[in-house]
């Protein structure tokens, strides 16, 4: 009889940061981070991330699009020379270029599935196996005798290219098909299938999610909903909370996306080789909407495979891990102990900021924060974590200092750069966002976040006064790309404000306040454009609103030299005139 053996092609060490998994890669010799997500047919990037790595992409073929969540988008084909990965260097490897950024590019099911794929997410590895006289064996090796695994069968793509892993599921009793996607954070059912297993979006129970977006141009609205009884393979889970999207999943192959959130849950096998997924559960919350169960389960979460960790980096991975699943203090238990066996990890003392910060500890998260930059100055995700941080604590000249370093470091384009752009704005420095903004605009044309990309440019010219033409056509442009959102009509009520558009102001103000009735800088806005109007008592009770839900905002506002006319009662009661 043949014997069952494992050999491993070599395994992917996995950081969780936030919710996304993601692993370290050489890109034509320099070392990239990249998501690992099983969702994509195909390995791909944004153009800004092409543009940072030095690539040149090159058309597709005529017709060919990439498709996805929002719709689908142009693409184009970059090729990398050569790609370090597991220990070995593939040569010549195509990535798609195109839609929207998720901050970095992604390794696709075409790289992760031409084997059997174990994912170990709560452990923090990905290890891709061949295997051999395996056909009828259990192939979740890691289960020990006389403990119980779960198995479900693997269904194939309806495209022969395609090598991404589908799977049924029941909801309430009725099957439907799902994607193993660890691309997506959260569990996500569409609404056409939600529709089909007899969920009602206005029942009792539901509540609006935010909105979701993917790789195409569109958002969509999404739902929280109670799902009675839901089962994959042998694993059945009572009473639980998922998102429903409000739109399909394109052509309806698929109508259910298993997320990060499902995948850190469980040690999964897919064995690509049998068509069968194996699968335990570690323990805690199985999606990311059950928080009522994180500090419940936390002390109980199996520790899975291997046991505890011995070395920092596996204390450290695993501590990202359990922070991305919520599980606040076994996380800072993880970290310490890395930190104990390796004092001089920049990343793991930023990864304890994280947790510090989740966990309402601000002083001592700065702690760590300076002991990173101490460490390695040049972290530019402790820098911006830091600039955030400083922001909060109302050290503006501390905040300015770390973007002025960061924005050195920080690819033109780069997701990392609209960060920057967006605290200079909250600092208080909005023209030296517009540049950075500029930037990433001019790289992410498709991008589903373009609208309030622009929004954020508008408001930018606006605050320093500048180029309001321009902004004009940013505000106009993102409300017609998105609609009338509330802080896109407070952004046009500004620039009118500044132009001396007093009738269009308090026309755009009065929308914005119609979707937000509680926005202090609408009513502000909104009175000095009566003010200036000769609307004296409009004006100044909108400006009284406006104190009354941020008291600080006279003194912001003076920033921007804004404030009441001179000679107005409202100017004149005003102990801090301003923005």
């Amino acid at each position: 009889m043949a014997t069952c053996t494992l050999a491993k092609y070599g395994t992917l060490s996995v950081e969780m940061i936030g919710e996304r998994p993601t692993t370290l890669v050489k890109v034509n010799g320099v070392v990239t981070r990249f998501t690992i997500d099983t969702g994509a047919w195909f390995s791909f990037m944004s153009r800004a991330n092409a543009e940072a790595l030095g690539l040149k992409p090159v058309p597709a073929p005529f017709g060919f699009r990439m498709g996805g969540i929002g719709g689908s988008a142009i693409a184009e084909i970059a090729t990398i020379k050569n790609l370090g990965i597991l220990d070995t260097d593939l040569h010549n490897v195509d990535f798609v270029v195109g839609g929207s950024d998720a901050g970095e590019g992604s390794l696709g099911a075409n790289l992760l599935d031409f084997a059997d794929l174990e994912i170990d997410l709560a452990h923090g590895k990905v290890t891709l196996f061949k295997p051999d006289g395996c056909r009828k064996s259990a192939l979740a090796y890691w289960v020990k005798d006389g403990d119980t695994y779960n198995v479900a069968d693997l269904h194939p793509s309806y495209n022969l290219n395609d090598r991404r892993s589908f799977v049924d599921v029941t909801i309430n009793g009725k099957t439907i098909r799902a994607l193993l996607d660890s691309g997506a954070v959260a569990t996500l059912l569409d609404r056409r299938a939600a529709k089909r297993v007899g969920i009602d979006l206005h029942g009792p129970g539901v509540r609006p999610g935010g909105r979701i977006h993917g790789l195409g141009e569109k958002t969509y609205q999404s739902w929280i909903v109670p799902i009675d009884k839901f089962s994959v393979g042998t694993e059945t889970i009572q009473h639980s909370e998922m998102l429903v999207m409000d739109g399909n999943f394109g052509d309806g192959s698929n109508d259910m996306i298993l997320g990060v959130d499902f995948m850190l849950a469980h040690h999964m096998y897919i064995a690509n080789s049998q068509r069968k997924l194996y699968f335990t559960y570690n323990g805690g919350r199985v999606f990311s909407l059950d928080t009522t169960s994180i500090g419940a389960h936390e002390s109980a979460a199996a520790n899975g495979a291997g046991g505890e960790p011995k070395t920092a980096t596996d204390y450290a991975l695993r501590g990202q891990a359990r922070l991305a699943r919520g599980e606040l203090a076994n996380a800072l238990a993880d970290l310490d102990a890395a930190i104990r066996l390796d004092p001089s990890s920049a990343d793991d003392h930023l990864i304890r900021a994280r947790i510090l910060l989740a966990q309402k500890h601000p002083d001592a998260a700065m702690e760590d924060l300076d002991k990173a930059l101490s460490l390695d100055p040049k972290n530019l995700a402790a820098l911006l974590l830091r600039a955030s941080l400083r922001h909060r604590k109302k050290d503006a000249a501390g905040a300015a200092a770390d973007l002025a370093v960061a924005q050195k470091l920080a690819p033109a384009g780069s997701m990392q750069s609209r960060y920057i752009a967006s605290l200079y704005v909250a600092i208080g420095e909005p023209a030296n966002a517009v540049p950075l903004l500029d930037a990433w605009i001019h790289v992410h044309r498709d991008d589903s976040s373009l609208g309030s990309a622009l929004n954020e440019r508008c408001w930018a010219r606006a605050l320093a006064n500048q180029a309001l033409k321009d902004a004009l056509h940013d505000c106009r442009d993102a409300i017609k790309r998105d609609g009338d959102r509330a802080a896109y009509l407070d952004s046009l009520g500004m620039v009118y404000l500044r132009i001396g558009n007093y009738a269009e102001s308090i026309k755009a103000y009065q929308q914005a306040l119609a979707r937000s009735p509680h926005a202090a800088w609408s009513h502000y806005g909104l009175g000095l454009a009566e003010l200036h109007s000769g609307q004296t008592d409009a004006g100044s009770a909108e400006l009284k609103m406006a104190r009354s839900l941020d008291k600080q905002i006279d003194a912001r506002a003076a920033k921007f030299g804004l404030g009441a006319p001179v000679g107005s009662p409202a100017k004149a009661s005003s102990a801090q005139p301003s923005r």
